[in-house]
């Protein structure tokens, strides 16, 4: 019979107990057997929480839920049918996908939420989340694993909560942002071959945002200089836009 060990960070600064206690019966409606692994989130972070939990997990399986969040009832199930008939070391939340397909949207697209979903085979899979990234520690575990072992998906897994106190709901100003995503850029470069291609659209994205956060908090020169780099790398109509926008307001007589 297959079991799987299930990681759980927690911490009561960004979790209500009873919120945990919802997470942990979602695990024991699973169809297949489980241990649960409930790491203290301290200050050094979720990835550090993490990676102690997959060091205690005696398990070819291994699963990840935060906290806050609920999986579906046959979740682990679909899951290892879905990795047993592909072959693959991870499985994930969505419809079936490519390792090319998957590489880009978890890089440059849309998919930013991916924990809650990740079931791994450690057999296939030696992989560990990186310690000092604020965010994203999550995302760059995901593209090393598919990278190493290969990637599958199963739709409607979990449900994800969001609440004020949330980790995920606290921000990061301007410089720490810029910091944390050319560490998570230059990270996924140098471990990920596949994204090599998207590295180009991955920095035009990030100096774009930069620029309009600048503009935002009326920072006119930083946000040329941001815009002005992100139209070097690739002259999108978005950011030409918003170029000439801080240009002609950091021209003005205020």
């Amino acid at each position: 019979m297959v079991s799987v060990a299930v990681v759980i960070p927690y911490s009561d600064r960004f979790t209500p107990p009873e919120m945990l206690e919802e997470a942990k019966a979602s695990v024991a409606d699973q169809s297949v057997d489980t241990d649960v692994i409930v790491v203290e989130d301290v200050e050094t972070g979720p990835a550090d929480a993490r990676n102690a939990g997959l060091e205690q997990a005696d398990a070819r399986y291994v699963a990840f839920l935060d906290a806050d969040d609920l999986w579906a009832p046959d979740k682990l199930e679909r899951q290892l049918d879905r990795m047993a008939a592909t072959g693959a070391g991870l499985c994930v939340e969505g419809t079936e996908t490519t390792l090319d397909d998957f590489v880009y949207e978890v890089f440059v697209g849309d998919r930013s939420e991916v924990t809650s979903a990740m079931l791994v085979d450690t057999s296939l899979v030696d992989v560990r989340f990186e310690t000092g990234l604020d965010r994203g520690e999550d995302l760059l575990y995901a593209l090393e694993a598919a990278s190493a072992a290969g990637v599958c998906a199963c739709p409607d897994l979990f449900e994800r909560r969001q609440h004020a106190g949330s980790m995920m709901a606290t921000g990061l100003d301007v410089d720490e942002y810029r910091d944390h995503a050319k560490r998570f850029g230059y990270l996924v470069s140098e471990r990920v071959p596949e994204a090599q291609p998207y590295l180009p659209i991955y920095y035009t994205q990030l100096y774009t945002d930069l620029g309009v956060a600048c503009h935002r908090d009326g920072d006119y020169d930083r946000a040329v200089t941001y815009l002005g780099r992100a139209a070097r790398i690739s002259p999108h109509p978005f950011t030409l836009a918003y170029l000439l926008r801080s240009l002609c307001y950091r021209a003005l007589p205020f």
